[in-house]
């Protein structure tokens, strides 16, 4: 899958418009950086994504095991220091759940495919198109 980004200086603002395939989507940078404040920044969109595979996952697993699953909430955060950059993630989970099923999710929210690039070696090539 291709996203991709696009920005315009006649637009007067920031604000950088992202597509895939099948959605379309914003960004800004903060307003202490000179944006206008009408979407996420690019750590926002780093750190949601981490979010929205952590919920997905649980959905599927839970479905998938008939877990009781009522609902799920992640919330994430970042530090950063030169050469780190460092997420702190908390899963609430929601339902009548024993202690072995709230085990097992929170053994598989580590799983999810953003969590395992995110921990892995990631590399970027650049190119001029």
């Amino acid at each position: 899958m291709k996203i991709s980004g696009s920005w315009q200086a006649n637009t007067g603002t920031s604000v950088t418009t992202l597509s895939s395939d099948h959605a379309q989507w914003q960004a800004d940078v903060p307003v202490a950086l000179g944006g206008a404040g009408d979407g996420p920044d690019p750590h926002d969109l780093l750190d949601s994504a981490l979010v929205a595979c952590t919920i997905l996952t649980l959905q599927i697993y839970a479905k998938r095991k008939a877990y009781p699953l009522a609902g799920v909430r992640v919330d994430v955060t970042h530090k950063e220091q030169p050469g780190l950059y460092q997420l702190h993630r908390n899963v609430f989970l929601d339902g009548e759940l024993t202690q072995e099923m709230r085990e097992d999710l929170m053994r598989v929210a580590n799983k999810c495919p953003i969590h395992k690039i995110l921990s892995g070696k990631i590399e970027i090539e650049t190119s001029e198109g």
